[in-house]
Order: structure tokens, then sequence, then C-alpha cells
């Protein structure tokens, strides 16, 4: 299990790598919508499954009253119809993005049992890194989810003005994480094939050697999928036909060797729940899915417990 954090640097891809992921995992699945901007997914692929009246914004404030467990729960909605993949929606005014700041850190403490005692996969968009001062912004960007994650994936493009314009991304997030996380290793590159080698196109072998950073995966330039994950179909097709999706299973097989490995490497012991509130919520999630995860399908083709 592992939770893994996508972020932008030049360029969209993070929203629809996070769904091809999410939706691709073997094991079940969480995606959280944690970028400070108007989230995508309900209105896009969920084609307006759901308003303003779910969402991220409203841990914040049951934060304050020290109920976040339980609205973390409430807030979930289906990604698949048997229930294994769960989106946790994010902003639909970008002015809220502030009210959660002091909501990251014990929100990234679920998303860890979520991982390590539920048995999800954790998927976070946190869209285009916002910088202030040197650093992730503290306010308008999840930094906190950063920090704690097994794996920071850093979404570039093969094209030389991607490489270009997310280059002093890369050596930031590497910083960051030296500082605050669990160390400038934590960070990965995740490429989109947008151009072919004929057309220019960079090997991913190339783009590591740029960045001195690993590439766990790349990619294909999907044009189904894409249309798909930002704008929805009242007719779609089958996920697991889809390029995108097929690779995606990929990904996700070799981020899990990479988490797996580094988390050895640094010998992490799993965080306990000593909250009881928290350990219903986890048993809940646990005991209402399958036992294993088959491809993934259209939640609008059928009802889920979580709908």
């Amino acid at each position: 299990m592992s939770v893994m954090v996508l972020v932008g640097g030049h360029g969209c891809g993070v929203t629809v790598s996070s769904l091809a992921l999410a939706l691709s995992s073997a094991r079940p699945s969480l995606l959280v919508e944690a970028a400070a901007k108007q989230a995508s997914i309900r209105s896009g692929y969920r084609q307006g499954a759901w308003g303003g009246e779910v969402g991220l914004w409203h841990l914040a404030q049951a934060h304050l009253q020290n109920q976040l467990a339980e609205a973390f729960e409430a807030h979930l909605r289906p990604l698949d119809v048997e229930g294994n993949r769960l989106l946790l929606p994010g902003l639909t005014d970008p002015t809220q993005a502030a009210a959660l700041a002091g909501t990251w850190e014990p929100l990234s403490l679920l998303l860890q049992a979520m991982d390590q005692h539920a048995g999800y996969d954790v998927v976070v968009d946190s869209g285009q890194a916002v910088v202030d001062g040197g650093g992730l912004h503290p306010r308008l960007f999840p930094a906190v989810l950063a920090h704690r994650a097994d794996v920071v994936l850093l979404v570039v493009r093969n094209s030389l003005t991607s490489v270009a314009q997310t280059l002093p991304v890369a050596r930031l997030l590497q910083g960051e994480l030296e500082r605050q996380g669990s160390g400038a290793d934590a960070l990965r590159l995740l490429v989109i094939q947008e151009l072919s080698m004929a057309a220019g196109g960079l090997r991913t072998d190339a783009i590591a050697r740029r960045f001195a950073v690993p590439v766990v995966d790349m990619l294909p330039w999907d044009a189904t999928a894409g249309t798909l994950f930002t704008h929805g179909s009242q007719r779609p097709p089958k996920l697991m036909k889809l390029g995108l999706v097929k690779q995606a299973r990929k990904t996700m097989q070799a981020i899990g060797v990479e988490v797996n490995t580094r988390r050895r490497a640094l010998d992490m012991p799993a965080a306990p729940v000593s909250s009881p509130v928290v350990a219903g919520v986890l048993q809940r999630l646990s005991s209402s899915r399958q036992a294993s995860p088959g491809p993934p399908q259209d939640p609008r083709l059928g009802v889920s417990a979580h709908g």
C-alpha cells in the first residue's frame, strides 16, 4: 500500500494522471482532490453527480468541531460501482483554500491510516505547485501531504518546454522534502508522452538525467481517456480497454515496488490508531468494499453504498 502525492510544475496532466492511477490500482484506492483551486472531477468525469454540499472544504469546518474523521467518511464518494475506489472531492471555490491550512496535518494522518490500517492506495492530486519564499506555500498548497507521502510524483511532459519549466519545481521539491519530509529521494518523475520520438519527444532516460531524479514510468498521451476523465461521457467506454488505464496499472505496480523498497530502507513502522472514532471509520470502510477489486467500472452504470 502507499500514499502518493502528484504535483505539476508546468502544463496540465495531474488530474488525469491521478484518476488513471486511482482507477487502475490492483488494491482498493482513495483519490483526494487537494489542489487549492476548483476541483474538476465532480463536474467533469462524474458529470455533476454532487454539488458544493460534498467535499474537502467541509472537512475544515468539521476539524474545528473535532469531528474530522466522521466528516472524512461522510464526504467520500464512489469512483466505481463496487465502492473499492473512492473519491474525496475537492474545492468548489478557490477562496476556500486558505481555510484548510490547519486541516492538512490531521488529514495527512487519516490518509496514512487509510493506507496502513484499511488497506487503500491513496492518490493525492495536489495540482500545480504553489511557491512562497523558496518553498511550498503553507496555506495555498497541501505541503504537509507531500511531506508525509511515501512518494511525491512530479508530473512532466516529454517536451523540452515542459522539462525546462518543471526543472526549478523539482529542485524546490527536493529541498522541501529534505528539510520537512522523509528525504529528497521521495521525489520521482511521472512522464506524460505528449510527443513521439519522431516529433522531438524526449526519452525517459534523458529526462531522468536532466532532473537527476528517477522516472517511475511514462504514461501515454491518450486522447480518449483524457476527454473521458476531463469531461465525462454519457456512454463511457470500458476503462480497461483504454491505453492510459492499461499502462497506469503497470505504473501502480512500479510505484508499489519503489515504496516498499524505500519503506524497508527507512524502517518506517505503521503509525498506531489511538482514536476509537478513527478506528471505527477504518473498519467500516474496510468491510464495505469487495475483497479484491476487479476491473474498474463507471459508477453511473450501477449503485454503490457510498453514493
